[in-house]
């Protein structure tokens, strides 16, 4: 076997192999932060920054519309951005207040499989985008509120299990993995100071992130170019062999 199919026949299981799932945990000492990082040694590290935006979550179509100069709040079990009685990630734009949103950023393409969230009421939300090229925001969901399913277990088809307990904390485990991005947007699905669920007010607090990593587009690019030239390879090879006959 030539070197470069055993090149490939070593890259192909690795790149090819379902990741088993990876959980970050984003609490820690007390401290207010520009930006946090969280490592996983050989999967992935997180870069977390908190952005503030005006228009209602739905209306964002592209990261231009969110301003940088949010605090990150951390205490022991979870992060949230400074400011309100329970200094989380809120989109109450009341008295001026920007809405707010934590941008997540991977050095590995992720696929999203659970949350673990905190400081959550009966009728909050949940946003989450997928950021492309130029900052364009893809909708990754989801519809429905929090505490009550997502709308109820029957009305949204990725929902998975979810666990509250009486702390507020709820653990989301998702059917299917959301759609691998290597830069996530995270806010509510309608602004706190819309009345929604029969009350006023939408935030959390993020605690854990459970994801997948999986190979960049560019590295399935290149095994595909490799592929390429095996067969060019072979077929010069056999040619010769013929010749040589």
């Amino acid at each position: 076997m030539s070197n470069r199919l055993i090149a490939l026949a070593i890259a192909v299981p690795a790149l090819a192999a379902p990741a088993n799932a990876t959980t970050w945990a984003f609490g820690g000492s007390n401290a207010q932060l520009a930006s946090l990082a969280v490592s996983v040694p050989s999967v992935a590290t997180l870069t977390v920054t908190a952005l503030g935006f005006t228009p209602q979550p739905s209306a964002l179509t592209n990261l231009s519309q969110l301003t940088p100069g949010r605090t990150i709040d951390r205490i022991s079990g979870s992060i949230g951005v400074t400011g309100g009685a329970n200094s989380q990630l809120d989109t109450n734009a009341t008295r001026g207040a920007p809405r707010e949103a934590f941008l997540i950023s991977s050095t590995s393409f992720l696929k999203i499989t659970g949350l673990k969230l905190s400081v959550v009421d009966l009728n909050d939300t949940l946003q989450i985008y997928g950021v492309g090229a130029g900052g364009a925001l893809t909708s990754l969901g989801f519809n429905g509120t929090i505490a009550s399913g997502f709308g109820g277990l029957a009305g949204f088809a990725n929902t998975g299990t979810i666990t509250n307990n009486v702390g507020g904390t709820t653990q989301l485990t998702f059917n299917s993995p959301l759609e691998a991005y290597s830069k996530f947007l995270f806010t509510t699905r309608v602004g706190g100071d819309v009345t929604y669920g029969g009350d006023k007010g939408q935030g959390y607090r993020l605690d854990t992130l459970s994801a997948n990593a999986v190979p960049e587009p560019a590295a399935w690019a290149m095994l595909i170019a490799g592929f390429g030239l095996v067969g060019t390879s072979m077929r010069r090879n056999r040619r010769i062999a013929v010749v040589a006959a």
